[in-house]
């Protein structure tokens, strides 16, 4: 299996930060560099950080998380930075908070190990409006650098990038590469969390703990295959859910490929 290297950055105070430049595409073409951002929570991100962000250049933020996580744990808000709260689990509200110690933590007690985000990718593809509305934030300039998060920057923000990069024509191999390099992070994601308390869920079995924090194929996988299933292609997925044009697929490309 050929290796996509991809480096997570070293941003003060996030986690699970990286840019997708330099995934190749089926055609051999390149995502270009400086322009689509990943990462996990960036509430804690200090002066230095928001520094290193805009020496990036980055210029829209979409926060995938819910409403209790934004109020919970906010962005900070940068000169010059267009923050879009887009909340992919909108349509799903009991699991968009892990820190949320009722419904959410009782469906853990309840399931079995990875049984939760397997579910999870299955009902993602499905959440129409809350791609949309990603889609939309990409397409508005599309030519200036773009970052999308969630909490770890594992489930939610796998989904958006697995969409943008099939879209962008990157094969299916380094989509599932692309959301494996989470595991490099978790050592930083799991001491984040202790730290503000985001994993402190009382009387779950370690198994189940374990697959909820790690990144497992076999979830990107299944959001990927549910696509096929009922759509029976990425591209009929882009153009029934997400109805982008084609004139808006061309614009994706000529500003994320070189």
């Amino acid at each position: 299996m050929s290796k996509t290297v991809i480096n997570n950055l070293n941003v003060a105070g996030t986690i699970n930060l990286r840019d997708l430049g330099g995934v190749q595409t089926k055609d051999g073409q390149m995502v270009k560099k400086g322009m689509l951002y990943r990462s996990g929570n960036l509430s804690r991100l200090t002066e230095a950080g928001e520094a290193t962000l805009k020496e990036l250049g980055i210029k829209k933020i979409c926060d995938l998380r819910g409403i209790d996580e934004t109020n919970k744990y906010p962005d900070p808000m940068m000169d010059g930075v267009a923050w879009f709260h887009t909340p992919l689990l909108a349509e799903e509200a009991a699991l968009g908070n892990a820190g949320d110690h009722s419904s959410f933590v009782q469906e853990l007690r309840n399931s079995k190990p990875g049984e939760l985000l397997i579910s999870l990718n299955k009902k993602m593809v499905h959440y129409k409006s809350s791609f949309q509305q990603v889609f939309k934030v990409l397409l508005t300039e599309p030519e200036k650098p773009f970052l999308f998060h969630c909490m770890a920057g594992k489930d939610r923000t796998g989904a958006i990038a697995a969409l943008i990069l099939s879209i962008l024509g990157v094969s299916r191999e380094s989509i599932l590469q692309d959301y494996l390099f989470t595991n490099d992070a978790s050592g930083d994601i799991n001491t984040h969390f202790d730290e503000i308390g985001y994993n402190d869920l009382p009387n779950v079995d370690v198994a189940v703990l374990d697959a909820l924090f790690e990144a497992r194929v076999e979830y990107i996988t299944t959001f990927l295959d549910e696509i096929d299933k009922h759509y029976g292609s990425i591209d009929n997925y882009t153009k029934e859910v997400l109805e982008l044009s084609d004139e808006e697929i061309v614009l994706l490309k000529e500003n994320l490929l070189q």
